[in-house]
């Protein structure tokens, strides 16, 4: 404190302001000694805090380590108890209100498909860094073409995406028919699920699907653009792989 404020001090005593005084320059005194920069303030409105930072900046996985998530787990499927095909529950919302549906049952088939993910997730992204198609396509694809492994096309010819073949000069052994004597029916064979998801890759660079790859990594429109392009003639075809990919937070793999 300088001399002049000594001065105007003790003339506010001789005034009868002796308290008025006191309380300022304790103020004075406090302000001095303790200033400081003002606390930062997060975007979320939190005051700087080391643990709201660390929030802020965690990303919640649903699949944890998308480059394995088969390590670890016991992909043996559990004995299914119900008349539902194993993605029935992933396409029908409504399905666990109908009558004679228990919890237990849609545990069973959400677990299936849930293997079938871990089993052919790494498969997918391997596909996607070599031909640019989006894992969660892929998976929802074989999940919904093969029925999570299950259908009869998936375990005796290993198709998963439900591949035709049309050569009608094809050798014995490239193709089987699973319907009728007309040739259309005739559905590819493969030596394992690997050429499965090579054939599919190699079907979705033809002309007809190319123009898929401008939608880079937008799941919804890759839906939309396969039932456009005649990949299926189920009109809910595209409604039904984003309701697997959203069930099953397929999204993750397209990182």
């Amino acid at each position: 404190m300088n001399v002049q404020s000594i001065l105007q001090m003790r003339k506010a005593l001789r005034n009868g302001f002796e308290r008025h005084w006191l309380v300022l320059l304790l103020f004075t005194i406090y302000m001095t000694s303790n200033s400081q920069e003002p606390p930062q303030v997060l975007q979320s409105g939190f005051v700087g805090s080391p643990i709201f930072a660390e929030a802020e900046n965690t990303s919640i996985s649903y699949w944890g380590n998308v480059t394995d998530v088969a390590s670890g787990f016991n992909l043996k499927n559990p004995k299914k108890n119900n008349r539902f095909p194993n993605i029935a529950f992933l396409i029908n919302k409504n399905l666990i209100h109908k009558k004679g549906v228990t919890p237990g049952m849609k545990e069973v088939n959400n677990r299936i498909c849930q293997n079938y993910v871990r089993k052919f997730a790494k498969v997918a992204r391997s596909e996607m860094h070599k031909y640019g198609i989006p894992a969660s396509i892929t998976l929802a694809q074989g999940l919904l073409e093969s029925d999570a492994g299950g259908s009869r096309l998936s375990r005796k010819n290993n198709n998963h995406f439900g591949m035709k073949c049309f050569s009608r000069k094809c050798s014995k052994g490239h193709c089987s028919n699973f319907t009728d004597d007309s040739h259309k029916d005739f559905f590819r064979i493969y030596d394992n699920v690997w050429q499965s998801y090579r054939a599919h890759s190699k079907l979705l660079q033809k002309k007809r699907y190319r123009a898929l790859k401008t939608y880079g990594k937008d799941y919804r429109k890759w839906a939309h653009g396969l039932r456009k392009a005649g990949y299926a003639t189920d009109k809910r075809y595209a409604f039904k792989l984003i309701d697997i990919i959203e069930a099953l937070h397929l999204y993750e793999f397209d990182r």
